[in-house]
């Protein structure tokens, strides 16, 4: 039963109440500008501050050279990929100002600080930067500097399988690179307090920032760093890592003892801000003769962009391994990731990271492999799905799939799309000169982010009960998702509830939001908190009531002594009243236990109208079928659902962040090159979800936040090649493409 109508946070962040990062008041901050590298590549040969240090209210001017005489380390990578020989992976120093070479357009080359924004811009302006231009790799396909060449399955086993195999099946698969872009751009607020730093910045995880930023960077104790995250207007992956920005203004603020800002305009964001996907693969799967798979294989080389970011070489490995193969039993598995350097912007996570990639990919190959063996495309999924009963189920890659009925979210798809009608939907889009297709994609997410969750729940003299958590909301809905739990668990209102994230100095530990885990992981614990918390106040509740805590029975929000009328409600227990003295404290803390693994699952439907004239791609239809487990809270659900098949479809359709080949030159810099889809790009969803509940906690829920980006991009693709006649296509999908596509097929 539902303790809540709707969104706790809808009315604060809709009516323009909600607390963002540029809204944190700070009337005598200094604002900071970076000066960033016009050259995708180059030897810095001088940098001259003294007219930027003339301009008035000028407060500092920062170089890469001042940054390494403080002290100041590089931005780390902190995820340990290896090559297949063993040898870990190589790449440049990612420091907070170049100091010899800038490796992509935007790369930080001094920092300004001033006592107005214009004051700061004026002056960056006036830094001088002589550089001597060095060739740029931009083309991935041919780009030459590895970082890694990392392996994952049994290549053997694979290579066994595909000469016995009746067909195999080969194509090349593209997953274009993608500017994130949330609605609020990155910023920081750096603030000297007592000793110590406070930075006010976007984050999915306080911690992860804190620890990274003050050990590896600043080289102070954490303890004397606190970093605060408010209200967030998004993120999608791009804002778990620290950035060269948050380093600067902390390095500032304690330098100059004064509060010190940044914020980026889009502009900046383009080249600043992590992007994401960015493949190219030659994959193949083999069949035997009855249309069953025997194995698949992929050959990647994965843009890292010019630097190793925070995570960026785990998300084309392991993470995209982690759900290779997907839905379908596929016997043998064999994957080879080159990670790329390239004269470019970072790339990082991004929702779904690694997921979206494979299950594109696997879904192209499935596809292609219906039309060359003339098996439809339905029956030769139907044929290859892992049954239930084959549940829990090892893939090759060794993870495991605990729950899944993957035929009925096929079936339950292909109903809710009225599949059987289209024909007649295709006649009358012909009788109107269109060409009218449909495309199906099928998809499974292994969920699960950091599990170094510590979750509190307590009573408060306020008389409400404060949930502490180090996840962080960007939008999803953590604070009705999580006064829900407790609400539920507690048998109270929801409203009574109020949720705390976003400060590293009132949360212990944390693993921040990521990899669709905020249920999985945080709620999972936050509901055990609360049974921790449920048990301390059943002994305050016996010593007010007079009777023994074995006695006692808890229902409806309050405990009563069984057999009689004496009662205390649990908000009641540390309320301060005239007489009351210090209150007892009652607080409830669990630290995250058990499987963070999540698998949920489902099947999607595109139908598209394709004008033949101009190329032009209309989505007319788009369902979703996702097994989802045990659903909290719907509306959150389906919101996600929503949020991530528009990012799809703009993936598939529109967006593309495209560099000259020549200088490395940014093409799509800013939204009049870069094309986010609009309203009437995405229609209105049919959406359904399923369950089936995983053992993997004790709640039942899988994670939603990802599932439409991972499932989203391959059945828009296989609808237009369904109207066009053929699937030699790359995303996005654009106009000119999809035209020349018809004309050369």
């Amino acid at each position: 039963m539902s303790t809540r109508a709707g969104r706790v946070e809808d009315a604060r962040l809709l009516t323009g109440r909600g607390t963002f990062v540029d809204d944190v008041p700070c009337p005598d901050a200094a604002w900071l500008h970076v000066v960033r590298s016009p050259h995708a590549h180059a030897r810095i040969q001088a940098v001259d501050t003294a007219h930027a240090r003339g301009v008035a209210g000028v407060l500092a001017v920062y170089t890469g050279a001042d940054l390494q005489a403080a002290g100041l380390g590089p931005l780390p990578c902190v995820v340990d990929v290896r090559s297949s020989d063993g040898s870990p992976a190589r790449g440049p120093q990612r420091l907070v100002l170049a100091t010899e070479v800038v490796r992509h357009v935007g790369d930080p080359v001094a920092a300004v600080v001033a006592r107005t924004p214009e004051a700061a811009r004026e002056a960056a302006e006036r830094v001088e930067c002589e550089y001597a231009p060095l060739a740029a790799e931009i083309d991935l396909a041919a780009a030459g500097v590895v970082a890694f060449d990392w392996e994952k399955g049994d290549a053997d086993a694979v290579d066994r399988a595909f000469a016995a195999a009746a067909r195999v099946v080969t194509m090349p698969v593209v997953n274009n690179r993608i500017a994130i872009s949330p609605i609020e751009a990155r910023s920081a607020l750096a603030v000297p307090e007592g000793g110590r730093l406070v930075l006010h910045t976007q984050t999915q995880g306080v911690h992860l920032v804190r620890r990274v930023l003050a050990r590896d960077v600043l080289g102070i104790d954490e303890a004397t760093l606190r970093v605060v995250t408010p209200d967030v207007g998004g993120s999608f992956g791009m804002k778990i890592y620290p950035y060269p920005e948050q380093a600067l203004v902390l390095h500032a603020a304690r330098d100059l003892g004064r509060p010190v800002r940044w914020s980026s305009d889009r502009g900046e964001a383009f080249l600043s801000d992590a992007h994401g996907r960015g493949h190219v693969a030659t994959a193949s799967i083999a069949l035997d003769r009855d249309g069953r798979f025997l194995a698949a294989r992929a050959d990647i080389r994965a843009d890292l962009g010019a630097y190793l970011s925070t995570l960026g070489p785990m998300i084309p490995t392991e993470a995209l391994a982690r759900t290779f193969g997907t839905v379908y039993r596929i016997p043998a598995l064999h994957l080879r990731v080159r990670g790329i350097l390239t004269n470019t912007t970072p790339i990082d996570a991004y929702r779904g990271a690694g997921k979206p990639e494979s299950t594109y990919l696997l879904e192209r190959l499935v596809e292609r492999a219906a039309r060359e063996s003339g098996i439809d495309a339905i029956t030769l999924r139907r044929r290859n799905l892992l049954r239930p009963e084959a549940l829990p189920y090892r893939t090759p890659m060794g993870y495991v799939w605990d729950a899944g009925d993957f035929e009925r979210a096929l079936d339950t798809a292909l109903e809710a799309a009225d599949w059987s009608g289209f024909p007649a939907r295709r006649a009358a889009s012909a009788r109107r000169g269109m060409r009218r297709g449909i495309g199906l994609g099928m998809y499974l997410h292994a969920t699960g982010g950091s599990t170094t969750e510590v979750s509190t729940v307590a009573l408060t003299a306020d008389g409400l009960v404060e949930v502490r958590t180090g996840t962080q909301a960007a939008g999803q809905g953590h604070e009705t998702a999580f006064a829900e739990v407790v609400a539920r668990r507690l048998e109270i209102p929801a409203d009574r509830v109020r949720v705390v994230q976003g400060d590293s100095d009132r949360i212990a530990s944390g693993g921040g939001t990521g990899g669709s885990s905020s249920l999985t992981i945080g709620a999972t614990t936050i509901d055990r908190a609360a049974g921790v918390m449920l048990e301390q106040a059943r002994d305050i509740a016996g010593e007010r009531l007079e009777a023994a805590p074995a006695d006692l029975e808890y229902g409806a929000g309050a405990f009563r002594v069984r057999g009689t009328d004496l009662r205390v409600g649990l908000l009641e227990l540390v309320v301060e009243g005239p007489d009351s003295g210090e209150p007892p404290s009652c607080v409830g803390e669990a630290a995250f236990e058990g499987e963070n693994l999540s698998c949920p699952n489902g099947a999607y439907v595109c139908e598209v109208e394709v004008d033949p004239d101009t190329g032009a791609v209309r989505i007319e239809r788009f369902t979703a079928v996702d097994d989802l487990g045990r659903v909290l809270v719907p509306a959150i659900a389906e919101g996600q659902i929503h949020g991530g098949i528009a990012q799809a479809i703009g993936q598939a359709l529109t967006e593309e962040m495209v560099y000259d080949p020549e200088t490395g030159q940014p093409l799509s810099g800013s939204f009049m090159d870069y094309c986010l889809p609009r309203a009437d790009d995405i229609p209105a969803f049919t959406t359904r979800t399923i369950g089936s509940p995983t053992a993997n906690n004790h709640l039942g829920m899988k994670g939603a936040g990802e599932v439409g980006p991972i499932g989203g991009c391959a059945p828009v693709v296989h609808a237009v090649a369904d109207a066009i006649g053929h699937d030699r296509l790359d995303m996005p999908l654009t106009p000119m493409r999809v035209w020349q596509a018809m004309r050369d097929g």
